[in-house]
Parts: C-alpha cells; structure tokens; sequence
C-alpha cells in the first residue's frame, strides 16, 4: 500500500512540475509578439474612410509585418520599425523610420501618422482594419 502511495505522489509531483513549466516557457516565447495571422505582407486600400486612389500614392502603400518588427512603403519612401503587442486586437508601430526621397505621394504623410498613433487592429476575410483611439483609421489587403 505504501509503495503505491509513493507512486501516486511521485507521478503527481512529475506531472505538476512539468504542466508549471511548459506553461512559462508558452508565456515567454508569446509575450508581446505579434499574431500569425498579422504576419505577412498588407497593401493599403482605405485611409481615414476613402478608397485610395494612385493620385494620393506614387505606388499603393504596403507594410510587411514579421512576429516583432515590420517593412514596407509609404508609395514612394521605405519605412520601417518595430511592433509591439499587449494581446490580441492590439498594435502598436514603434520606432517608425522612413526614408525622406520627395515624392509626389500626396497622403504619405497621413499615413505614416496613422501608423505612428494606431493602437488596435482586427483581420476580417483577408482584410487588415487599423485603428487608433478614434476609431478605424486604415484597412490593408493580403498582398
């Protein structure tokens, strides 16, 4: 009876050890990176409620968003920085730099606020909605 006792601490302690474990070790490789489904390439479609049209961009504005940092274009200049995440549905584009090559994208500057003050997003049929404390700001196409 005892030996069976032991067993069932034993195998007890064993398995609580190592749940406790796994757990941290999924806490700390998630901890303020960005979701799979945000990880690819976005080409802007609507900035502040209008459909963008190729008068506003030399070329359609595009972010390219790995698990911590993200590339891209503003239409005309590269930029580029980190991401940053408190949980789902939230983003933030930290250390924002871009290149200053004069363009004649007329709303580049526009866009690079709205990256600079976003703070959600949500991805809805292969769309990319951003947003910032007043609400929708920006939605993105997979590219």
């Amino acid at each position: 009876m005892k030996r069976i006792l032991m067993l069932f601490i034993t195998v007890s302690l064993v398995c609580s050890c190592k749940s406790t474990k796994d757990t941290k070790v999924v806490t700390s490789t998630n901890e303020n990176s960005i979701e799979k489904k945000l990880q690819q390439t976005w080409i802007l479609e609507n900035l502040n409620g209008k459909v963008i049209t190729e008068k506003d961009f030399s070329n359609f504005p595009k972010i390219v968003m790995s698990s911590s940092t993200f590339s891209g274009s503003t239409g005309c200049n590269a930029v580029n920085g980190n991401l940053f995440s408190k949980g789902t549905g939230q983003v933030q584009f930290t250390n924002l730099t871009s290149e200053t090559k004069k363009c004649d994208a007329k709303k580049e500057v526009e866009f690079l606020q709205l990256l600079r003050t976003t703070s959600g997003y949500s991805v809805e049929n292969n769309k990319l909605f951003l947003s910032n404390q007043f609400g929708l700001t920006m939605s993105f196409k997979k590219g």
